[in-house]
């Protein structure tokens, strides 16, 4: 549980030093507009760098565990209260934590904007939207934009008797289901809602595009508010691939630049990120 793994976690001298500089990192930024929001955390297989993320996840996002914060676990951890007062002055700010390994959410087919689409699948689940298909998540996304959502709930509910949420995977066997929902609840002609349904062109995803998105939803969530995306293994999943390493140093730099250091990478490697990128044979 949690609450067995937050009580039971040891800080080791060596670990405390990774907490304190990532603390002292982090703190600035909210006082302090930064790009520099990409954390790369490196250690050999079994060395506890999935579970440091982790960790950061609980403390950031300051979710109450077992009825109390989870800062609170760490009181006995950490015997520095400046340590301690610290993080709970990152804590306080209103986060979310989105926390995967990037194995179980690749593509089928990895090329070379794999990175990307990850980002915006796990992005879109976080909203509430399908992420395994951006066309169906770009129409969840624009019947919420225009107010909708529980109009076409219900109405595609009404002709097929099951739960949109349960359909959705296998929305294209419900081509008249959905057609109608749209036509019943968003207003659409039939012509204009089979046309959505049957279009072929691919759902185009820039990087700048879904960091738009990103920021605007940050936002729409008040001027403090931090989203997190806390990337496990991602070392192991690029390997020596440079258009991979390429597509995440993209993404981060974007953020970077467009969000003030409210949005934050952080990701977890075998490799260091000097090796991967000497690997790449890139200027990273």
């Amino acid at each position: 549980s949690t609450q067995q793994e937050l009580s039971e976690y040891v800080i080791t001298k060596e670990l405390r030093k990774h907490f304190s500089t990532f603390f002292a990192n982090y703190e600035k930024s909210i006082f302090k507009p930064t790009d520099k929001i990409g954390i790369w955390i490196s250690g050999f297989f079994g060395s506890g760098k999935s579970h440091f993320l982790k960790m950061l996840s609980y403390l950031l996002s300051n979710r109450i565990v077992a009825g109390k914060p989870s800062v609170e676990y760490f009181y006995d951890k950490f015997d520095d209260p400046m340590m301690i007062a610290q993080i709970e002055q990152c804590a306080k700010v209103p986060t979310d934590t989105i926390l995967f390994n990037i194995d179980s959410k690749s593509p089928i087919n990895k090329d070379k904007t794999a990175i990307l689409r990850v980002f915006a699948k796990v992005f879109y689940e976080h909203l509430g939207f399908y992420g395994n298909d951006l066309k169906v998540a770009k129409l969840e996304q624009f019947i919420a934009k225009a107010g909708k959502t529980e109009e076409f709930k219900e109405a595609f509910e009404n002709v097929n008797g099951g739960a949109w949420e349960e359909s959705r995977d296998s929305f294209a066997f419900f081509e008249d289901d959905v057609v109608e929902a749209m036509t019943t609840a968003l207003g659409f002609s039939e012509t204009a809602a089979r046309n959505w349904f049957n279009g072929e062109e691919e759902i185009e995803l820039s990087i700048e595009q879904l960091v738009k998105e990103i920021k605007q939803y940050i936002d729409s969530q008040g001027k403090d508010f931090r989203l997190l995306f806390m990337i496990d293994e991602v070392g192991q999943y690029i390997g020596s691939d440079s258009d991979l390493m390429l597509n995440l140093q993209t993404i981060v730099e974007e953020i970077g630049a467009k969000c003030d250091g409210r949005v934050w990478v952080m990701v977890t490697s075998q490799e260091a990120i000097d090796s991967i990128t000497k690997i790449s044979g890139n200027d990273f």
